[in-house]
């Protein structure tokens, strides 16, 4: 039900399975070894069908699952988290303004008043590949985060991340910046961060700065919709101008569909960069 994508390689591994429904690519994102020799990780949007995959990796590589966290809550990025916190004992973790989409994914992609004209598209392609909608199950716990100036760094056992506030596609749409080799800020705008192209530490050429998991805010030559419920294309813009665009050029994109790409390639040929 799920394929592999290719590891990328940086300061921690990312592993892709890529979900059956809207082809979700869910970020397996693992530690370098401890002391005691195990890796943690971490599960980044658990679309429909990965459950079965994740936990191959896990068992396999004998991963220590810290936690499932979401790019923002559209139900094709959640929908095997429930089954996944469950196995591990773990939280869903995903930013504050997109929690209240977790208990009611269906509903959620209804405007006031509107036709489930996306709700009932999706609806379809699950019970197509054998998944019911009604049988959706939400996860426990969800735990919502803030950032503070537009970021947050977050750490699950020795997996760290910083999360990126990025609105537009949903309110609380997410970006996940992990740095790459002796680059310990990953290319990461903030307040006191160098301008867009400069990298930290001595990163070899040939090897990317860092990742940057973007769901649906940043696909190879295109950016996410901004007509449903939550989605505004003013905050997109805005998101794309003041947070996309200052990211450092180096980084590799594992975005939420479709194949990887790099923030320099998407900053040269995106027409929604230009």
């Amino acid at each position: 039900m799920c394929r592999y994508g290719v590891p990328v390689s940086v300061a921690a591994e990312v592993q892709v399975v890529v979900a059956p429904v809207f082809g979700t690519n869910c970020c397996v994102v693992t530690s370098r070894s401890s002391r005691d020799g195990s890796r943690d990780c971490v599960i980044v949007d658990a679309g429909a069908g990965v459950a079965a995959g994740v936990d191959r990796l896990v068992r396999e590589q004998g991963l220590r699952p810290r936690a499932v966290l979401a790019t923002h809550g559209h139900v094709d990025h959640t929908w095997d988290a429930a089954e996944l916190c469950a196995r591990y004992d773990v939280p869903l973790r995903l930013h504050a303004a997109d929690v209240y989409r977790i208990g009611d994914p269906f509903g959620t992609l209804v405007a006031d008043g509107g036709e489930a004209v996306v709700s009932g598209a999706l609806g379809r392609e699950l019970s197509a590949l054998g998944f019911d909608p009604a049988a959706y199950r939400a996860p426990v716990p969800v735990e919502g985060f803030e950032t503070r100036d537009g970021w947050a760094d977050l750490t699950f056992g020795t997996v760290s991340l910083r999360a990126v506030h990025a609105p537009g596609h949903t309110q609380g749409s997410t970006l996940y910046l992990l740095p790459g080799r002796d680059a310990p800020d990953g290319g990461v705008p903030d307040g006191d961060a160098p301008a867009a192209g400069a990298r930290g530490g001595t990163t070899p050429d040939d090897a990317p700065s860092g990742v940057a998991l973007t769901g649906d805010v940043l696909f190879a030559g295109s950016i996410g919709r901004t007509d449903l419920p939550g989605g505004d294309g003013l905050t997109m813009r805005a998101t794309l101008r003041d947070v996309v665009a200052r990211l450092d050029p180096g980084l590799a994109v594992v975005p939420g569909h479709g194949p990887t790409t790099t923030v320099a390639r998407e900053l040269e040929t995106n027409p929604f960069l230009a």
